[in-house]
């Protein structure tokens, strides 16, 4: 410790200083943006530096004289600023905030070359932009979080990952997405990516995000074109697998000196397939003694999903911004499933059952807000924003079944848990409020300050149950029935402290405090949380390309209502589908170390998770004569994470990035037949080129890979995507065209081992592999993009670009 504090003395040089901001045209700060500095006399490069996460920079120099500033990032225009001249070297020399706009261009959307890089790290998030990639056109927010580096998306048990941890919070514009996770997964699912600007990786939050998410956050920005003039944007996919597929978008941008408008819509026809299958033993289960079952389950949907997206954005002056944005989702499926199994009791008859399950969903989701950003002052700047979500599903189904024995002749059911049929209705709403408020003001030239309030109330509905075909009439089984109501509050407060150390190293400390309550109406006490959560972020500025980070971070993950209520629903008579009333919030302890040049990412981590949670964990009931598939903790969990990303220009023409996770775990699970420890090695690899060949042709190929691994009692087999991507620019700006094929090698095979690290409840032994639609059939996707507009150029949101535009008027 004493050798880092004679450092940063040492590195704290006796120079005059220049400091200064570096802002968006939506008064946003840019991150390690460059400012170099030059001698107005001959121009020579005097000193240079980057800005920090809050756009703020300072720079040292020793002599008098006359100067100018040339600042740049990636994505965005140079800017250079007048001549200054100056005479005292003692003292700190504030400029004027520089506005950088984004560099224009009219087919930005769908141009092939002079893209942004795909990913762009800054010492808190990894920054995709998206729409970098050709895999984007025809896919769904789902599919390109599958393609995010160090992101795990696991379908079978609705569950994110990020850097190989559970618990991930889901931002849309900077909002939390306040549902369970396989709603969340769904409302991805029916997003389409083409409306999506870029997506933040935030895997170090500092206090002025919310304490949720143990592994991070992921933030999905959309799309908010600021031009002047008329701009639009159109894009058709058709494609073909198990059945057909069409994906049509358009979208809208009105820009005026102070006045911005952004609407669009997409309209998504899917027919898509998926499905599992698999066999093994269970010595004591359902009441049929020691048996063994094969088992599987061939769904078909019949989706049609609408989005809507709108902005506005009006400036009056250069130091206030009023908006509203809105995004909406409307979804209606089909959802066919074919389910059955066979049953060999060890003393018993042998006997199969087929079962068909008939569902219809309707999904509604809206995310309105309203918010206003009022700068102060150069220093100072306020934020309010006021955020309403309305989410509602209705999920009717009816299932029939039958059942046969060895001969294939039809039986009636052999015990009387079996019936020849369930009839299952789901209603669910979701109603949360939200109010946040944000200040931000620089004390002095080393020291800002940010601090925030944030309210948030949720009320959540839930009225489910399943009804059994006894003889020739329906009776409600009272295992499934579910009236619930449950409220939530979230009250939060914080405040950090940015210490500028010296022209290189800035010091970020932040404390966050969080009190969470939960009322269930079937409950007699609330559940209530009330803690504190501390950040510390330190960063250490090389030269303009190098940075060294560390961090350190408090989480918590929350479990969702639908995590906590018991009794949900069942499709199969011998399983309930249940939440778990006693499931613990997962608290996590973060400590990291990051180094970053030119591109160059890499990190190691450690971590400690309290109670962390799994979902789909299979235990018994009390009587122990039903099988229960619930979301459980783990006891703990340790690791020690090291990750990287390396984007390598082979050619002029070819560029490969390469991001990687090792991870070393430790974890005990305790909810198995007995309690166990399990230490084990994962390694996740994530792979993307793009190859720029004549004639405006581009190849993309991406792909990632798991090793295997455990989660709780399973273990889980190897498996990986690989994903290609073909685009033509056609010329006269008449727009691309791009081929996708989605899993090339048809490989999207998850292969899982229940009980395969220890036994579970009723010694239940099984193997089973899921496949995606992709594993099943060859997809093909062809779209067909263009932008409409003529020469249209940024607007600034700059005062002195305005009185320029009044003089030359």
């Amino acid at each position: 410790m004493k050798k880092l504090f004679l450092f940063l003395l040492i590195t704290n040089y006796a120079f005059g200083q220049i400091s200064g901001k570096v802002l968006n045209t939506k008064n946003e700060p840019i991150a390690f943006a460059n400012v170099i500095l030059y001698s107005a006399k001959d121009s020579s490069l005097v000193t240079g530096t980057t800005t920090n996460e809050l756009g703020v920079f300072s720079l040292n120099f020793s002599q008098a004289g006359d100067f100018f500033t040339k600042t740049s990032f990636i994505g965005y225009g140079n800017s250079v600023s007048n001549i200054f001249n100056i005479s005292n070297i003692s003292k700190t020399h504030e400029l004027e905030i520089i506005y950088l706009k984004e560099e224009n261009n009219t087919l930005e959307e769908v141009t092939i070359a002079a893209k942004r890089e795909l990913i762009q790290t800054t010492a808190i998030d990894k920054i995709i932009n998206i729409q970098s990639s050709l895999l984007t056109k025809g896919s769904n927010a789902l599919q390109v979080f599958e393609r995010l580096p160090g992101v795990i998306t696991n379908r079978r048990n609705n569950q994110f990952s990020l850097n190989g941890q559970n618990g991930v919070t889901v931002l849309f514009n900077g909002r939390k997405v306040q549902m369970p996770v396989e709603e969340i997964m769904a409302l991805l699912e029916n997003t389409v990516a083409d409306n999506i600007e870029k997506i933040e990786l935030i895997t170090s939050p500092t206090a002025q995000y919310d304490a949720d998410g143990g592994a991070g956050i992921i933030n999905i920005i959309f799309k908010n074109n600021e031009t002047l003039g008329t701009k639009i944007n159109f894009s058709a996919t058709a494609g073909y697998g198990y059945r057909e597929k069409a994906l049509t978008t358009i979208g809208f941008s009105k820009g005026y000196k102070k006045l911005n408008l952004n609407a669009s819509y997409s309209f998504n026809h899917d027919i898509r397939k998926s499905g599992y299958e698999g066999d093994g033993t269970a010595g004591a289960s359902f009441m049929l003694g020691e048996t063994f079952n094969t088992f599987y389950g061939i769904a078909r949907r019949y989706q049609n999903t609408h989005n809507l997206n709108f902005a506005a954005q009006y400036q009056p002056n250069a130091k206030t911004t009023l908006g509203v944005d809105f995004v909406g989702t409307f979804d209606k499926s089909q959802n066919l499933v074919n389910n059955g199994g066979t049953y060999q009791p060890k003393n018993r008859e042998y006997f199969e059952i087929v079962m068909l399950s008939d569902g219809l969903t309707t999904k509604q989701n809206n995310i309105a807000s309203v918010f206003l950003k009022q700068n102060f002052s150069s220093k100072t700047q306020f934020n309010v924003d006021l955020t309403y979500i309305n989410y509602a599903n209705n999920s009717p189904a009816t299932i029939t079944s039958a059942y046969f024995d060895k001969q294939k002749q039809a039986i009636k059911p052999p015990f009387s848990i079996f019936t020849f049929g369930n009839r299952g209705e789901s209603v669910s709403t979701i109603d949360v409020g939200v109010f946040k408020t944000d200040l931000s003001t620089q004390f002095s030239e080393k020291i800002n300050g940010d601090f925030g309030i944030k309210i948030s109330y949720a009320q959540n509905e839930n009225d489910s149950k399943v009804e059994r075909k006894v003889n020739d009439g329906w009776e409600i089984d009272p295992r499934s029935q579910s009236q619930l109501k449950s409220q939530e509050q979230i009250v939060a407060t914080y405040s950090q402290f940015k210490f500028l150390l010296n022209h290189k190293a800035n010091l970020l400390l932040g404390l966050r405090y969080e009190y969470w309550k939960r009322d269930f109406s079937n409950q007699d006490k609330p559940f209530e949380i009330s803690k504190f959560f501390p950040s510390v972020l330190y960063t250490y500025a090389v030269n303009q390309n190098t940075s060294i980070n560390f961090n350190y971070s408090r989480r918590i993950s929350r479990p969702a209502y639908t995590d906590l209520i018991s009794n949900l629903f069942y499709t199969d008579p011998t399983f309930i589908f249940s939440g778990n009333p006693l499931l613990k919030p997962t608290l996590s302890d973060i400590l990291k170390v990051e180094y970053s040049r030119n591109g160059l990412s890499v990190g190691i981590s450690a971590q400690y998770d309290l109670n962390p949670i799994l979902r789909y964990q299979i235990t018994s009931n009390a009587t122990k004569d039903m099988g229960i598939s619930s979301p459980q903790n783990l006891d703990y969990m340790k690791s020690l994470n090291l990750f990287f990303t390396y984007p390598w220009q082979i050619t002029q023409w070819w560029k490969f990035t390469l991001s990687s996770l090792t991870s070393l775990r430790d974890y005990k699970v305790s909810y198995s037949l007995s309690p166990t420890e399990k230490r084990y090695l994962f390694q996740n690899l994530n792979i993307s080129q793009q190859i720029n060949l004549p004639k405006n042709f581009e190849i993309e190929l991406s792909g990632w890979y798991n090793f295997p691994y455990f989660e709780g009692p399973n273990f889980i087999k190897a498996f990986g995507v690989a994903n290609v991507g073909i685009g033509k620019k056609l010329k006269d700006d008449k727009g691309v065209f791009l081929l996708t094929l989605p899993d090339i090698f048809r490989s999207f095979n998850v292969y899982s081992h229940n009980g395969g690290m220890t036994p579970i409840a009723f010694d239940i032994n099984t193997i089973s592999h899921w496949r995606d639609e992709t594993a099943f059939y060859r997809v093909i996707k062809l779209t067909y993009s263009r932008s409409f507009g003529g020469n249209i150029k940024k607007a600034s949101n700059s005062f002195g670009d305005e009185e320029k535009n009044r003089v030359g008027n």
